[in-house]
Formats: C-alpha cells, sequence, structure tokens
C-alpha cells in the first residue's frame, strides 16, 4: 500500500498476505522480532512515511540472501530490501513482512586498474575510503556517502561527474544478484542480459543486488572546488552551456539559492603539481569568487556532510530530469514559491548536467537528448514539522506535473503516488516488459511493490 504525505499511524502489525499468526518466522534463522529492531526500521531518510516490519533479517553473505528469498517464497512473505534507507517515499519500508536489511553484506574488495568488486549493503563513502591512495575511483560517485552500492544501483545514481560519465547504472561491469526465487545469479549486458537490464534503476523490484563490479576512473593528487556566484541567470546558463562543452571541469554541480534570487555554480578540478585558476576560469562571467577550497580527499570532497541527514527530520524530497534545452526555463522556476521553502542552509535546490551516451538501462527513464539536466528540491523539517513537510509534498507533486509537461521524468527516489496512466507515461512503452520481468524474476512477488507498477497491486493491474 503506497501512503502519500505525512501518515505517522502505523497499520496493525500481522502477517501481510497470509492470515494472522500463519508466517512462521521462527522458521528463519537469524530472523528478529525484537520491538527495538522493528522500530529502527520503520521510517526511511523521507521520514513521511511509518510502517512497521513484522521481523527484520541482515545477511552476511549472498547465500545467506539467497535462502531468506526462498524461505519468503515459500512463506508467502513479502520482502521491503533495506540499505541505508535512504528513500523518501517508503520504498525500504515493509509494510508488514519481513525487512532484508543488507548492513552487513558491505566489503570492498582488493580494486584492479579498471575494476572494484563491492558488495551491495557497502555505503559509497567506505568504497570511496577503501580506494584512497590508490588513484582510482568510481566513474560516478554518490553526493552522499551513506547511501549504499545496491541502493543507487537500483535508482539511477547521479554525481558530479556525471556531465562526463553519465549515470552510476552505466558504469557496472557485471553484477551479482538474488533473484525473486532465491536464485544466485551472475549478469552482465552478455551474460543474463534481461536480468541486468531489469534490475538496473528497477527499485529492487527483480533482485537483490548481493556485488556489483563498478568501472574506475583515474583520480588526481588533490581536488580544488571554485564556488562561482552569479545573479544573472542568463549568463550563467551561458557559461554553463560552454564549460560542459568544453568539458573544462572535473566535477559540476549547481546551486540554486531561491531566497537570494542567485546561483552557485560548484565546479572542481582534479590536479597533480600545480592548480590552474587562471585557465579553467578564464572568460566566465561569475559575479563573484565566494571561495576556493582544496584538499586531498577527492572521493569524499563532492559528497555532502551528514549534519543535514539526521534520522529525526523530515525530508520532504524530489528529483527529476529535465531536456536540455529546457534547463534555461527550469532556472526561471515559476512554479517553485521560495515561501514554501525553508531558508539556507535548511533547503536546496539543485542540478547536474549529465551526459547520457553510457545510459543503457532501459527501466531508468529519462529525456532524449546526448545531455539533459537533473532537478532536486529537498527541505529538512524538524521533527515536530510533519504538517509543514505534507503540506511541501502536495506542492512537490503539483510541481511535478508542471516539469512533465516540460518533458521531465520524475527520478524514483521519493514517492511518486503515480497510478496506472501515470505509469505508462512515465515508462513510455517499457511498463509492460517492466511487468513480463516481474513475473519472469519476481514470480511470486517476494520483494513489496510499494508503489512501483511491476507488481500484482493495484496499479500494475489498473485498479
Amino acid at each position: 500500500m503506497e501512503q502519500i504525505g505525512i501518515d505517522l499511524q502505523f497499520l496493525e502489525n500481522g502477517p501481510a498476505r497470509a492470515g494472522a499468526g500463519m508466517i512462521d518466522y521462527g522458521s528463519l534463522p537469524g530472523a528478529s522480532r525484537n520491538p527495538e529492531d522493528r522500530e529502527a526500521r520503520a521510517y526511511d531518510f523521507g521520514r513521511m512515511t511509518g510502517r512497521r516490519p513484522d521481523a527484520v533479517a541482515i545477511p552476511e553473505s549472498a547465500e545467506d540472501v539467497a535462502g531468506i528469498v526462498r524461505w519468503a517464497a515459500r512463506e508467502n512473505c513479502p520482502i521491503a530490501i533495506r540499505g541505508g534507507g535512504h528513500s523518501q517515499g517508503g520504498q525500504t519500508l515493509a509494510d508488514r513482512g519481513l525487512v532484508l536489511d543488507t548492513a552487513r553484506l558491505d566489503r570492498v574488495h582488493s580494486p584492479g586498474p579498471e575494476l572494484v568488486r563491492v558488495e551491495g549493503g557497502a555505503r559509497w563513502g567506505k568504497v570511496v575510503d577503501t580506494l584512497f591512495g590508490t588513484r582510482r575511483l568510481p566513474r560516478v560517485l554518490a553526493d552522499h556517502g551513506e547511501l549504499t552500492v545496491g541502493g543507487t544501483l537500483s535508482a539511477g545514481g547521479v554525481g558530479t561527474t556525471s556531465h562526463r560519465y553519465g549515470v552510476q547504472i552505466g558504469q557496472v561491469e557485471q553484477l551479482e544478484v538474488v533473484t525473486g526465487t532465491g536464485e544466485l545469479v551472475r549478469c552482465s549486458s552478455t551474460r543474463d542480459k534481461d536480468l541486468f537490464d531489469a534490475v538496473r534503476g528497477g527499485q529492487g523490484q527483480f533482485g537483490i543486488i548481493t556485488q556489483a563490479w563498478l568501472r574506475l576512473r583515474a583520480a588526481g593528487e588533490r581536488f580544488r572546488r571554485h564556488e562561482l556566484l552569479y545573479r544573472d541567470f542568463d549568463r550563467f546558463m551561458d557559461d554553463f552551456e560552454r564549460i560542459v562543452a568544453e568539458d573544462r571541469f572535473d566535477h559540476l554541480r549547481t546551486e540554486t539559492r531561491l531566497h537570494e534570487r542567485e546561483i552557485v555554480l560548484h565546479a572542481a578540478v582534479e590536479y597533480d603539481d600545480k592548480p590552474e585558476d587562471e585557465r579553467v576560469l578564464e572568460g566566465l562571467g561569475h559575479d563573484e569568487i565566494v571561495r576556493i577550497w582544496d584538499t586531498p580527499k577527492i572521493g569524499r570532497a563532492g559528497m555532502y556532510p551528514g549534519w543535514g541527514f539526521g534520522s529525526l527530520n523530515h525530508h520532504p524530497w524530489r528529483d527529476w530530469f529535465l531536456p536540455w534545452e529546457a534547463f534555461r526555463t527550469l532556472l526561471a522556476q515559476p512554479w517553485l514559491d521560495p515561501r514554501w521553502l525553508p531558508k539556507r542552509p535548511w533547503s536546496w535546490t539543485g542540478s547536474y548536467a549529465i551526459r547520457t551516451e553510457a545510459i543503457d538501462a532501459p527501466l531508468f527513464m529519462r529525456p532524449r537528448g546526448e545531455r539533459i539536466v537533473s532537478y532536486s528540491v529537498l527541505a529538512v523539517l524538524g521533527q515536530y514539522q510533519y504538517e509543514q513537510a505534507g503540506e511541501l509534498a502536495s506542492r512537490l507533486r503539483e510541481v511535478d506535473r508542471t516539469l512533465a509537461g516540460l518533458g521531465g521524468k520524475s527520478y524514483l527516489s521519493g514517492g511518486v503516488g503515480y497510478g496506472r496512466g501515470q505509469w505508462e507515461q512515465h515508462y513510455n512503452g517499457m511498463l509492460e516488459q517492466g511487468i513480463r520481468w516481474k513475473r519472469e524474476f519476481d514470480p511470486q512477488q517476494v520483494f513489496q511493490g510499494n508503489g512501483m507498477p511491476f507488481g500484482s497491486g493495484p496499479v500494475a493491474t489498473g485498479r
């Protein structure tokens, strides 16, 4: 059951699909029904929805995961997969049933020159820390270190190098996946390709990612970020189009400060011997340099600090992808009233430039074109501000309709609350293929849908 907006009232606990008392959690080794364990997994990062599971399982290996899934299929018990719990729409929560927490599947193996093998529950921050000193990094990193590899690969994965490399799911060599039948499968673009295509960007509906082989790139010795402030949006857009076309910077991210009517461009280079500020800033029309920041911590430098991600805060948050040519219109933002949002630093509105050439995952929906741009609105509201959070979430659903009219696609990191017609529009003919893959890889609907259209619930059947 998809629950939109604020819902702090839990459903009565009990088996979700079997009759009361019919799921024998005692037959699942290691499953916990401890109230504290269940309560700790009753909210996600958005903290907009509460769903308390019947039980929690924390596997330590891919074989453990496969055994849990086989057990769930026999018991007719739905599973919600939880990594960092960083979803905003309840995707990692179980409406009763079982939460499978991947926290202990967090090993990062010794990298080679081209690839690193990482377990699905590993945080991106741990991946970066393990690789520190090797002069190698994944081509696209998450912008928050507590996100898990399996979680972002199930959604898409955008970062400060997306203007060069696209999204994370386009930079995966192969995956190890546990399907809904409990089968452990190695898949890639040349081996079990349908599963590979279904899982990347599949929102956890077709399999659990237990290992990923990520492509690496060479990294510099140091990271130097220039924070450039613009008050003229057209002048900013002229510069932005130019530096993206020239591939002038190694890292790019924009921050639109709605209350101040200004834009800050975060543009960084990696270097070894000497920074070249004059070259990278040549010809740009910024109004001022806010600051220049230099550090040897290259991977961590592009990640946000953890202070704004408190577990008790409410985070109404939506992300979209827009056609590149709509970016100028996007920056005018006639549909987003600053009065809806708290002031900095308690809200963030930003964008990434994204190159689409390497994006080959068919369920990752995006506008057409060589380049697209992301657009994100995030608010941080205190634990007692749930009414304000619910109001903002409703406003963002209105924004969604406007951006869809500009050719945009929702990034499925939050609870979109779509019905059948909206899902058909979103997936552009891929909806039926997704339903077929669901029947093939998860025939007993083990992986809980949480509002996605591929399962057997009302959204999928059109009721």
